[in-house]
């Protein structure tokens, strides 16, 4: 099924109160990092949306269109551009330059695709195929789908340079509150990103073991992610654990050759299952380093950064962490040590991890013109890159009929993505690899 989603309209919507310019956002290395990056996409299936009445359609685009435009008044940066040419460092011009709105119609139902709509085959459709980001001036987009069954979907495209992974759920439950009727969140976002900044002078007190400096060319083969669509190299199996099966796989952990005194954490347990399965399933050679990629927030946690990023941060605030070891140990030991490694280094978080990296990331230059480009330093053919959102707000949005969220699959091969579920108790992940 393919080229079933038609456009009717597309539009775009800027901030009910325009911000007052100029209104520039100095951007920490991190987010200048990310700037070469991919798109952040997000789909929600909203079953039953409308119904059969002449013009319900029309009145949700309507009332959407609306609360946007207030949502943007609040999170004023996605309705703005990254400025990149001329400068000695990119900054993020807050202009108003607004967020494209797309009407679309699918002629597809979505019992097409059974009781889940994580089946559906039609989501590059329902937002841009595209992942690597080639043109800032042609994001964010978000996209409003009617299905001739009366389900909606909403696609939206967005970097990480405003939002980081939870904050942009924060975004989407703003916004479905404004849609209802509710105040704006207060406090209000907060978008200063100057709590990241490097020391005066630069000082790198750890090693720096998760980012290299390389060649633009070269960047790509570090980081592994395509910027084509991912449909016809890449393979995405769902799974579920239930809490039982949860239980019994953390007390095998907790009592193994490798265990630390604790039973290890959910993400621990399942993050290290995954690991050691996807390779064992690739065969890499003993010698081969497979590694496990994640992301860290400066804001989780008690000594991730000194003064305390506030809760209402919406910038990035992440960074990829990168834990190497021999295939042979993964392949040929106990699950124990893979959740051991894990473990010891989300341990290892801490401010001053955090602030060397900033620091060399400075001292490299990074987005000073004919620089080398800051890339995660993994091999895409022995890397499993974990992204969890179980502790997200991923059912908070509610825009006045149920939902359920499917996160495209992301670009990449050995991409690991866990969600919770709506009805909790368990939890899911989605994997992507290579097709051969």
């Amino acid at each position: 099924m393919s080229n079933v989603v038609h456009i009717a309209s597309v539009c775009t919507i800027v901030p009910a109160i325009p911000t007052r310019q100029p209104c520039t956002l100095w951007l920490c290395n991190s987010q200048i990092q990310l700037l070469s990056e991919n798109y952040l996409k997000q789909v929600y299936y909203f079953p039953e949306a409308v119904d059969s009445s002449p013009g319900s359609f029309d009145r949700l685009v309507t009332s959407l269109k609306v609360s946007l435009s207030q949502v943007l008044v609040p999170y004023y940066p996605i309705a703005g551009r990254p400025r990149i040419a001329g400068l000695d460092r990119p900054v993020l011009e807050c202009n108003n330059q607004g967020v494209e709105f797309v009407v679309a119609f699918a002629n597809a139902s979505f019992h097409d695709w059974g009781d889940s709509m994580k089946h559906c085959s039609i989501e590059h459709e329902l937002n841009q195929a595209q992942t690597e980001i080639t043109d800032h001036e042609n994001f964010p987009q978000l996209k409003v789908t009617k299905f001739r069954c009366g389900g909606i979907a909403l696609g939206l495209v967005t970097t990480h340079i405003v939002t980081d992974g939870s904050s942009i759920f924060a975004f989407f439950k703003a916004w479905s509150d404004i849609h209802q009727g509710l105040p704006p969140p207060n406090p209000p976002p907060s978008f200063d990103s100057s709590i990241l900044r490097a020391r005066d002078p630069p000082s790198i007190k750890m090693p720096i073991r998760d980012y290299v400096a390389v060649a633009p060319s070269l960047a790509q083969d570090h980081t592994g992610k395509s910027g084509e669509d991912i449909s016809p190299k890449y393979h995405v199996r769902e799974f579920h654990m239930s809490e039982l099966q949860l239980s019994h796989l953390r007390h095998e952990i907790a009592s193994g050759p490798f265990s630390y005194g604790s039973f290890p954490t959910s993400f621990e347990a399942a993050a290290a299952l995954v690991w050691k399965s996807i390779t064992e399933a690739r065969d890499l050679v003993d010698t081969a380093i497979a590694t496990f990629v994640y992301s860290g927030s400066a804001k989780a946690g008690k000594n991730r950064r000194h003064p305390p990023i506030p809760d209402e941060y919406c910038g990035t605030s992440a960074m990829t962490l990168v834990l190497p070891c021999p295939a042979r140990d993964l392949k040929n030991k106990h699950i124990s040590l893979a959740v051991r490694l894990v473990h010891d280094d989300i341990r290892a978080i801490t401010h001053e991890r955090f602030q060397s990296t900033i620091d060399w990331m400075e001292l490299e230059g990074i987005g000073g013109p004919g620089r080398k480009e800051i890339a995660v330093n993994m091999r895409a053919e022995m890397a499993v890159y974990f992204v969890d959102l179980v502790t997200f707000p991923v059912y908070g949005v509610d825009f006045g009929t149920h939902f359920s969220l499917v996160l495209e699959p992301w670009y990449g091969n050995g991409v690991v993505v866990f969600l919770p579920t709506a009805q909790g108790g368990t939890r899911e992940w989605s994997c992507s690899s290579r097709m051969k």
